[in-house]
């Protein structure tokens, strides 16, 4: 039987344009997701490996799913903010010579494609817990209970690590 991945990339809180995203499953790129918008795709069910791309090559994290059958599995991907950095050489522009500031950019292009989740974050939601057929309930806890060490959350980017949300004194659910 087959099972949905839902991916959802979110908004950036600041873009001029609104790009999209690669989305990989199992390392085959299988469809683009724009951001701010939602798409689905079907696989069979069981254990998959999510992951998003951008046109140059940069890669998120990758996200382990477990897709039961005739289900939808919620995968949130964002941007971390990490993209306005490129600024840092422009502006420094100002005060080091070109060959300083050029060797800047390539550095930071080199890094931000060689380490996967830099740019961008895939974190998974967890199972949406639909009825697979009109009139079935909802196999999943009831609306207001959260499941603990699953990191649903509203987004922050320490939510995608339980040992940062630890740390932060932030709870995974919360």
């Amino acid at each position: 039987m087959a099972g949905t991945v839902v991916v959802h990339a979110e908004s950036p809180l600041v873009a001029l344009v609104k790009g999209s995203y690669g989305v990989v499953i199992d390392g085959v790129r299988v469809g683009r997701v724009r951001q701010g918008a939602v798409a689905r795709f079907p696989v069979p069910a069981g254990t998959h490996a999510v992951g998003l791309t951008v046109w140059d090559g940069t890669r998120s994290n990758a996200v382990t799913v477990e897709v039961g059958e005739d289900r939808e599995f919620l995968v949130a991907g964002r941007g971390t903010g990490l993209g306005y950095a490129f600024l840092l050489p422009v502006l420094a522009r100002t005060v080091l010579p070109w060959y300083c500031t050029v060797a800047m950019l390539l550095l930071m292009c080199a890094l931000f494609w060689a380490v996967p989740g830099l740019l961008f974050r895939v974190r998974a939601v967890g199972d949406s817990y639909l009825p697979a057929v009109q009139g079935d309930e909802p196999a999943g806890p009831a609306e207001g209970e959260g499941v603990e060490g699953e990191g649903a959350g509203n987004g922050l980017w320490w939510e995608s690590d339980p040992a940062l949300a630890k740390r932060l004194r932030k709870s995974a659910g919360s």
